[in-house]
């Protein structure tokens, strides 16, 4: 009988690991991932192209593509696919990343055998028609105008310009011309050389049936008539800049934005693992020492975190915050004591035991449930890393000591190699 005057017991996990997918190969060569977990009779299907924004030769072209999917193919206007999907309580999410395209169909399973010939039409045979085009134009350039006023999007376009250059893909960023110039021609171009088989893959999760499979086999898995593309991988060079501190000024703002950040190792880096712990301490959590520091000892922002990102080509660690004008300076100082305390001290193992149990935590959320785990999945293969990445880093978190993270901060955060970007006011 369960005693409830009696605390539990708290045990730290022994393993954490990504439950294995049901890996297969479509006819026309496309990889399909099976997550079949769950009780209840639901399920998602993701579709995912090596199509982002990378790879666009015009500017917006990536975005424009995968949202104007959905807006009428060649059997069905917006209106019907959006009445269709209401109707047996489905729905898509579309979204594009710097090196992908993605389009996620949830659904009922017991509707999936009428709702998924919906998304092999909006994905092989859009319209992309004229009216929802300057709709979407219209919206877009309006919301860019909008952004283009707060201090946060100011700061960005600085700071990615700093770390990559202005003509690099992650650092350029969009204009309010590359609006008036995007056509549905130049949809159709991306359309035509990115959305195809040998540039797809397929995740499946939740209570997945083999007929399912191969409803989807029988779809996604024919060959197509496509015409030939000569559209490879582009590469661009890393121009950074040769200033490492950025002033946008913008008058009469009340608060200043700012972002510190330093180029860094990729994903595929033996030591990526060790330097993500790293940054939990420095600002990746709300007990981190830049949360106790600068926002509950200082008061000077409301919240501030860090990061490490991990592009394909160029990672990162980004530190960003939101400050009153009077305090910009105070605040960048701080940032950079927390930096050389992680760098002259070993971490307390008190705090790291919080920290480990923290980023455990976490990882036990993400592996929870068939659509975390599919998340999990299309992070590893956006990334292109191997499946047993989350066993690895659950071994890294539950090891690592504080004289590795000490050497890890020595080795990969030198002051001078840091950018600081503000905008706002001084």
């Amino acid at each position: 009988m369960l005693d409830r005057k009696k605390e539990p017991e708290i045990h730290d996990f022994e393993s954490l690991k990504l439950p294995k997918a049901d890996c297969r190969v479509l006819p026309n060569g496309v990889p399909l991932y099976v997550i079949d977990m769950g009780d209840q009779d639901v399920n998602r299907i993701d579709i995912m192209f090596n199509a982002g924004k990378y790879e666009q030769s015009v500017p917006l072209a990536a975005t424009a593509a995968n949202a104007m999917l959905k807006e009428g193919t060649e059997k069905a206007t917006s209106v019907d696919i959006a009445e269709k999907l209401d109707f047996y309580g489905a729905w898509f999410q579309n979204s594009v990343s710097h090196h992908n395209s993605y389009i996620t169909l949830y659904s009922l399973n017991r509707s999936f055998p009428d709702v998924l010939p919906i998304l092999e039409s909006v994905i092989y045979e859009p319209k992309f028609p004229e009216k929802e085009f300057q709709t979407y134009i219209e919206r877009g350039k309006q919301q860019w105008l909008v952004e283009q006023e707060k201090v946060q999007n100011l700061v960005n376009r600085e700071f990615f310009e700093q770390l990559f250059g202005k003509e690099h893909p992650y650092g350029r960023p969009s204009e309010a011309q590359d609006y008036d110039r995007l056509t549905t021609d130049d949809l159709r171009a991306f359309h035509r050389d990115f959305y195809r088989p040998e540039r797809c893959k397929i995740v499946m999760s939740g209570k997945i049936t083999e007929a399912m499979i191969e409803k989807v086999a029988a779809g996604f898995g024919q060959e197509r008539s496509l015409p030939a593309t000569d559209a490879g991988q582009k590469v661009y060079p890393i121009v950074r800049s040769e200033n490492h501190f950025r002033y946008f000024e913008k008058s009469g703002a009340l608060q200043s934005a700012v972002r510190i950040g330093i180029p860094t190792i990729n994903r595929d880096h033996p030591d990526y693992i060790k330097l993500r712990i790293l940054n939990t301490v420095l600002g990746g959590y709300f007990g981190s020492r830049l949360m106790l520091n600068i926002r509950e000892e200082k008061g000077f922002t409301y919240g501030i975190s860090s990061s490490v990102i991990g592009l394909k080509y160029g990672s990162y660690l980004s530190i960003s915050t939101q400050t009153g004008t009077e305090y910009v300076k105070p605040l960048i100082e701080e940032v950079f004591k927390e930096i050389e305390r992680l760098r002259n001290e070993k971490i307390p193992e008190e705090e790291l035991g919080v920290v480990k149990s923290y980023l455990s935590g976490e990882l036990a959320r993400i592996l929870d449930g068939p659509f975390s785990v599919c998340d999990a999945y299309i992070s590893l293969m956006a990334n292109q890393l191997d499946f047993e990445y989350y066993d690895r880093q659950f071994r890294t978190i539950r090891d690592i000591t504080a004289q590795e993270l000490q050497e890890i901060a020595r080795k990969y955060w030198i002051k001078d190699d840091f950018y600081v970007s503000v905008a706002g006011q001084i």
